[in-house]
């Protein structure tokens, strides 16, 4: 915990630092701003390759926080804005997501707090996306207030180097439906999401370790057939997801496991694909070393709840 406070106190006061520098004068504070965000925008992935989750959880809020100070004295960098869209997602879903799986069945107060967290996060990073997308194309920010066939014409129009902002933005949206299933508000804007990540899977289908694939296999597995659902899309999904990293993305079979084998009763593949986490080591994919970390702590709280699951 020592390391943890060290690491939070540097991270503030290189925050001050730089508020500091921000705000001696204007062009200089947009020169500072314009090449850290460069920084951020490489460096992004670093923090996806730490394998301690506990330093994670505490150093990603931290550096939230900083990127959005950042943004508020340089909203015209974009690059701030798909940072934080693409924070505000993982985080939420690494981190609340996983907890709301540890307490699903033992704690239901804890369960519903870390919901009500993982939503308001998605929402921010959704506006955040809804933002960048704005400045980059209000047309098809425009069009999603006229329907889905201008929205699906608008996206047509989008090629696999314009994709990062769209899937992030998806993301965003979509989880945050998925965890407002009884918001019939929240819900009717589904269709739209589905047609921007109909546009991903077209044209980047591998992007962000397969990220597109996994999205289809959770949809098509969390819901009923009336609404969509369908096991063997789903199955495929998880499938093609984990043939973009040979298998590595352990995050792969806790998904599968998490939401198709408890949607079809199928107490098989569930212990096959707490196995293979089990099984995998964290450092298969060593990009993805937190994930691969996370989803070992999801698998164990999946095998916690199993009689829940199946009983």
């Amino acid at each position: 915990m020592k390391t943890l406070r060290i690491l939070t106190l540097c991270v503030i006061g290189f925050l001050i630092l730089i508020v500091g520098v921000l705000e001696t004068s204007c062009s200089p504070s947009k020169i500072a701003s314009d090449l850290t965000s460069g920084i951020f925008k490489v460096g992004a992935p670093i923090f996806e390759q730490e394998g301690d989750v506990d330093t994670a959880e505490i150093s990603g809020l931290a550096m939230i926080k900083t990127l959005e100070v950042f943004n508020f004295q340089n909203p015209s960098n974009k690059n701030y804005l798909n940072l934080l869209a693409r924070s505000y997602a993982t985080y939420a879903f690494g981190f609340f997501e996983t907890r709301m799986v540890q307490h699903q069945f033992k704690d239901p107060e804890k369960y519903n707090m870390y919901a009500d967290r993982a939503k308001n996060f998605y929402k921010k990073g959704k506006l955040y996306g809804m933002d960048l997308l704005k400045r980059k194309d209000e047309g098809l920010v425009k069009a999603m207030s006229k329907g889905l066939d201008h929205v699906r014409k608008k996206m047509n129009g989008y090629a696999r180097h314009e994709i990062e902002p769209i899937f992030w933005t998806a993301f965003n949206w979509g989880s945050h439906i998925n965890l407002s299933k009884d918001d019939i508000t929240v819900v009717a804007d589904l269709p739209i999401v589905e047609v921007m990540m109909a546009r991903i899977v077209q044209v980047y289908p591998g992007f962000y370790f397969g990220a597109p694939h996994l999205f289809y296999g959770v949809y098509y597995a969390s819901r009923p057939a009336m609404l969509g659902g369908d096991p063997k899309k789903a199955l495929q999904s998880f499938e093609d997801a984990a043939k973009v990293t040979q298998g590595r993305s352990l995050m792969v079979y806790a998904l599968q496991a998490q939401f198709l084998s408890v949607q079809t009763m199928d107490r098989s593949l569930f212990d096959d694909m707490l196995a293979k986490i089990n099984a995998g080591s964290v450092e298969a994919l060593p990009e993805q070393r937190l994930a691969n970390a996370l989803a070992k702590q999801r698998a164990k709280y999946l095998q916690d709840n199993a009689p829940q699951y199946f009983n």
